[in-house]
C-alpha cells in the first residue's frame, strides 16, 4: 500500500464532483464509462454527452441530488468484464467526503477496478488506468493485474475557475482487499490544499463494524467522523465514515482538520 503524492489529470468525472459539491452540496457519482478499444469512438460521445448535462445543470443553478454517468448501449458485454461482473476497463467510482477550504472545494474520491481474469483484460486495464492518470502498484507488467483488485483514494481541489488540481492519497493492487477487525485503523494524511505543507487531510480504513473515529489534531482539538447511514450522498461536512462501493471489507473515513492545525493521531472511539 501506498501513500505516495502525485498528480492526476483529465479526470473529467472528478471535475464535476468538484462543481456539484459546491453547487449542489451533495455527490454520489457513479461508475464512468470508460471506452474499450474496440467501442471507443461511440462510449467516449456518450460521456462527453454525460458529463456536458451535468455541468449545464450546475451552471444554471439547478440542485442535483445525485448522479450516475451511463454508459451507452454498447456497454461492456458479460465476456468484457472482471471477475465480481464488474467492466474491467472502467473504475468503480465513490466520493468519500468533500467541503470547503480557504475559498475552494475539496472532495475526497475513491476508485476501484475489478480483479482482471487474463491477461487479455489486464492489458486493457492497464490502459484505461493510464487514461485516468493512475499507475497500478505492480512491477509494470500488465499480468500482474490478473486476480488482483486496484484501488486509488485521491484528493481533489478546485478555487474559483481555475483547472482542479488532484493528489493521490492511498493506492494499491492487491488479490485481497485489507478486512481491518475491530479497532484496527490504516490512516493516510495529506495537505487539504495546494500549496500547504500541513497535513490538515486523514482518510483511512476502518472494519465495517466500526460507528465511529475521532482524530486528533495538533493543536489539541478533535474531530469526530460517524457512519453515515447507508446509501446517502455525501454532503460538505468535516468527517464521516462511508462504505466505499467495489470495497465491501472496509470502510472509509476522513477528517478535515480545524483552521490551520495538523493531523497528531486518530482511533476507533466506537
Amino acid at each position: 500500500m501506498t501513500d505516495t503524492d502525485g498528480m492526476e489529470h483529465g479526470m473529467a468525472q472528478d471535475r464535476i464532483a468538484l462543481l456539484l459539491a459546491d453547487a449542489a452540496q451533495e455527490i454520489e457519482t457513479g461508475p464512468a464509462p470508460v471506452a474499450a478499444v474496440v467501442r471507443g469512438g461511440r462510449r467516449r460521445r456518450a460521456r462527453r454527452w454525460a458529463v456536458t448535462a451535468v455541468a449545464a445543470a450546475v451552471v444554471a443553478g439547478g440542485t442535483v441530488g445525485a448522479v450516475t454517468v451511463l454508459p451507452d448501449r454498447d456497454a461492456a458485454s458479460p465476456a468484457d468484464r472482471g471477475a465480481g461482473g464488474q467492466p474491467v476497463d472502467e473504475p468503480v467510482m465513490s466520493t468519500v467526503g468533500s467541503g470547503t477550504r480557504d475559498g475552494g472545494t475539496w472532495s475526497v474520491n475513491a476508485k476501484v477496478w475489478p480483479a482482471p481474469r487474463d491477461r487479455s483484460e489486464a492489458v486493457r486495464q492497464m490502459k484505461a488506468m493510464a487514461d485516468w492518470g493512475f499507475t497500478p502498484v505492480t512491477s509494470g507488467s500488465p499480468s500482474d493485474l490478473i486476480g488482483r483488485t486496484s484501488y486509488f483514494i485521491s484528493r481533489a481541489y478546485q478555487k474559483g475557475a481555475g483547472a482542479p488540481t488532484f493528489r493521490l492519497v492511498a493506492s494499491d493492487t492487491v488479490a485481497e482487499l485489507p478486512h481491518p477487525k475491530g479497532t484496527e485503523i490504516h490512516v493516510f494524511t495529506k495537505p487539504l490544499t495546494p500549496g500547504s505543507g500541513a497535513q490538515s487531510l486523514a482518510v483511512g480504513m476502518v472494519a465495517t463494524t466500526a460507528r465511529q473515529v475521532t482524530c486528533h489534531w495538533k493543536d489539541g482539538r478533535t474531530t469526530t467522523a460517524d457512519l453515515a447511514p447507508a446509501d446517502t450522498p455525501t454532503s460538505p461536512t468535516d468527517a464521516t465514515i462511508g462504505y466505499v462501493r467495489g470495497f465491501p471489507t472496509a470502510n472509509w473515513f476522513f477528517c478535515a482538520a480545524p483552521g490551520r492545525t495538523a493531523y497528531k493521531s486518530a482511533e476507533v472511539t466506537e
